[in-house]
């Protein structure tokens, strides 16, 4: 069994009442690059991660990144979580696995920058983005998936939040561990989906893409939760 490191089982939420903090997803660029790196280096973060997708030296990170802005018809999305300044405080993915319609999706957020509902709103945001942008080769999302580990009340409560349904338990490879780690599996299915948005009269959060980017995929993510 692995071991359980310090604050994995802490019970305070991720969420504090009245966070106002605002932050921008956008597509990585060369300038972030370092700040990745950081992270896929930083055991508060990736200890729990079920897959560690984020580039772990520089040399790396510049071939990922060269190949992300070559790909004509990529099966990965990743975005940096940045604050209102283009400052980068976290980063999150969205896979599309080798069934037709169903996607994964990984988030994580500096530990500084926990308790303050960054993930849980990354996350809303990114199944909004994801559930209604087909790309030009695949079809429209029926579900979306999320690992987490067993240990990790934190990133269960966020996934649940985010509308994600428990679905099964299993194990997954941690590079962290460099092992085998007991999992828990949820997903999200479009129906779901569409039902929290239309209950909610709104979508699951304001996140709608800024037109005064560059990209116009970058994605505003207000305060309010």
């Amino acid at each position: 069994m692995p071991d359980i490191e310090k604050g994995i089982q802490e019970t305070e939420p991720d969420c504090r009442t009245g966070s106002e903090s605002n932050f921008i997803l956008r597509r990585p660029t060369r300038q972030d690059l370092e700040a990745l790196v950081v992270m896929a280096s930083d055991p508060h973060m990736v200890a729990n991660l079920c897959t560690n997708w984020l580039p772990s030296t520089m040399r790396a990170a510049d071939l990922w990144l060269d190949a992300l802005l070559q790909e004509s018809n990529p099966d990965a999305f990743p975005f940096v979580i940045s604050d209102m300044k283009g400052r980068a405080m976290g980063a999150a993915c969205i896979v599309l696995l080798e069934t037709p319609g169903n996607a994964e999706i990984s988030v994580l957020v500096e530990h500084k920058h926990w308790s303050q509902g960054i993930a849980t709103r990354s996350m809303q945001a990114l199944a909004d983005f994801a559930f209604s942008n087909p790309t030009k080769t695949h079809s429209k999302l029926d579900s979306m998936t999320a690992r987490c580990r067993v240990s990790c009340g934190r990133s269960r409560r966020i996934v649940e939040k985010s509308g994600f349904q428990f679905c099964g338990s299993g194990m997954a490879h941690s590079h962290f561990q460099r092992g085998m780690i007991p999992i828990d599996r949820y997903r999200l299915d479009r129906s779901t989906w569409h039902a929290l948005r239309h209950w909610a009269g709104v979508s699951l959060l304001e996140a709608t893409a800024n037109k005064n980017k560059e990209d116009p995929s970058d994605l505003d993510v207000k305060g309010a939760a």
